[in-house]
């Protein structure tokens, strides 16, 4: 099946790669970085094991909620094949209008709606 041949708005994501990572949470560190130039923080697990992304696939993602992360402006580089803008500042009304426009891809949405979930169970938002 093609894409969709869209921009669509997502979060830093990525592969555990054996050339760079030695575990999930620390390719998670690297993508953070990579994509959104941020490190650090304080990392909340979103899901108690890794998610299928579908029937269809080997390719399992786990999910993280980072609080209070640092901005660098000195970040690893990203990938060749990556065109990222980073857009900062996103409130979660927009997050969500993303989300039901079809603005933001399917594994973006899912890990956004963890992460209000959490914020929410945590106090962070109403």
């Amino acid at each position: 099946m093609p894409g969709s041949h869209d921009v669509l708005f997502g979060i830093a994501a990525g592969l555990v790669e054996s050339k760079h990572n030695d575990s999930v949470l620390q390719a998670a560190h690297d993508e953070l970085e990579e994509e959104a130039h941020l490190i650090g923080g304080t990392w909340i697990p979103l899901s108690e094991s890794p998610s299928a992304m579908d029937k269809y696939s080997l390719t399992t993602v786990n999910a993280y909620l980072v609080l209070d992360p640092i901005h660098t402006e000195n970040p690893k580089p990203k990938d060749a094949e990556e065109d990222i803008e980073v857009v900062a500042g996103v409130t979660i009304p927009e997050i969500m209008r993303s989300i039901t426009t079809g603005k933001m891809n399917l594994v973006s949405a899912w890990g956004c709606m963890l992460a209000i979930e959490k914020l929410r169970e945590i106090g962070e938002y109403p």
